[in-house]
């Protein structure tokens, strides 16, 4: 400002040729320091434009990155808004379907019944085959009474349930009455002998 306002206020072209004259001597000379201050600070000079490279590319890519991010928020949040009754709609299908595959689970345990029934009144596993049985009648009669495809089933655990009911009388008759009066006569003869 101060060499315009020289500039402006001198007359004289010849003061204004002096001034300019400087001017350009004084920029010549910032010129030449400025290309010895390089010379000689050339490495740290090199560092330091690539760091600010380096810095610069990373703050773009970081921003880039943030506004990508921002971007795919907004689209999930509007996704799930659009997509909550469909997403409710998933999420009861699945409860069903786990249902259904316990349901069917549990039928193939009860079609497995019968047989391991037979297993445990062959080798007189009482406790084990009314546990079994009470527990396989009571899901036919329960979750399982409308599938219609385990009417046959139900009707033959109905009927080893009898069976087993009187199996258990039977035992029970046998190890009272029986048993206990053979062991009473025993006790009986056994006396006899030794008086």
């Amino acid at each position: 400002l101060c060499i315009l306002r020289t500039l402006s206020t001198s007359d004289d072209v010849e003061d204004r040729e002096n001034e300019k004259g400087r001017l350009e001597e004084a920029y010549e000379k910032c010129d030449r320091d400025l290309d010895e201050l390089i010379v000689q600070h050339y490495t740290e000079l090199t560092t330091a434009i690539r760091t600010y490279q380096s810095i610069t590319e990373r703050i773009t890519n970081s921003r880039n990155k943030i506004k990508q991010v921002k971007e795919n928020l907004l689209s999930c949040k509007m996704l799930l808004h659009c997509k909550r009754d469909e997403l409710r709609k998933l999420w009861i299908e699945g409860i069903e379907h786990k249902h259904v595959l316990n349901l069917l689970d549990e039928i193939e345990n009860i079609k497995q019944v019968p047989q391991k029934l037979e297993q445990c009144m062959a080798s007189k596993r009482y406790l084990n085959a009314t546990d079994m049985l009470v527990s396989a009648v009571d899901s036919l009669e329960g979750p399982l009474l409308q599938v219609e495809g385990l009417s046959d089933l139900r009707l033959e655990l109905h009927s080893k349930k009898m069976n087993l009911h009187l199996v258990l009388i039977d035992e029970l008759h046998r190890h009272l009455y029986i048993r206990s009066t053979g062991r009473v006569g025993q006790r009986g003869r056994d006396r006899g002998r030794i008086g």
